[in-house]
């Protein structure tokens, strides 16, 4: 579980249940407000890295548009030439790189929902950090009372959300392993490739085709 998931369920976790659990309040609330201070602060870097990462893929796809329409002038002046073997390179090159165009833009969106939905989950956890921390006394004295001393021993709160984290990661990576190794074999992946090919080679030749039925030629 990234970041991201770590904030959404120790926002929406129940302040009262955690400190109901407390051994000791006057120590863990104290280690509480220490603890979502430090993923506060994790999550105002990574909401950094976000937009830093965002404005890479901007450039990206900006570069990327531009060598596209070099590789566009390049098989029109192959054509306007009489070559059609370099015509079909030229406009295989610029169908890489539209697809890869338009794999960066796909990444660019998925960066840019990520990095609203960290920032709102930053905003509610501040919130609520500030919350805690106003209230930080009233919350000891009240989690006091609510001991009857036989209470046994409990781990924090925030230990549990980390190894209860731990599973979760553990428990998709082998599912995802095990999908990633029993979905597909050898002879599909092959066949595929092939199938992908094919369909790559028809697009360029409609593509010359259609470059040459627009110059003329």
């Amino acid at each position: 579980m990234g970041i991201l998931g770590r904030l959404s369920t120790l926002v929406k976790s129940n302040l009262n249940d955690a400190i109901n659990s407390m051994q000791d309040p006057g120590k863990e609330i104290d280690q509480m407000v220490r603890d979502m201070e430090d993923y506060a602060r994790q999550a105002r870097a990574e909401v950094g890295r976000s937009i830093a990462d965002e404005r890479v893929l901007e450039r990206k796809v900006q570069t990327l548009e531009g060598e596209i329409a070099d590789w566009q002038k390049k098989a029109e002046m192959a054509v306007r030439a009489g070559d059609d073997g370099l015509a079909k390179e030229a406009l295989s090159r610029k169908g890489e790189k539209e697809g890869e165009r338009d794999e960066t833009k796909k990444a660019l969106q998925e960066a840019g929902v990520y990095a609203d939905q960290l920032t709102a989950a930053l905003k509610a956890l501040e919130a609520r950090l500030k919350d805690v921390k106003l209230r930080q006394g009233t919350l000891k004295a009240k989690a006091r009372g609510n001991r009857d001393g036989t209470m046994t021993a409990k781990t924090s709160a925030f230990n549990d959300f980390e190894r209860m984290s731990s599973r979760i990661d553990a428990t998709e990576a082998e599912a995802s392993l095990d999908e990633e190794l029993g979905n597909r074999k050898t002879a599909t992946i092959a066949v595929d490739r092939r199938l992908e090919q094919m369909a790559n080679d028809a697009a360029v030749d409609d593509a010359l085709a259609e470059l040459k039925r627009k110059l003329g030629k």
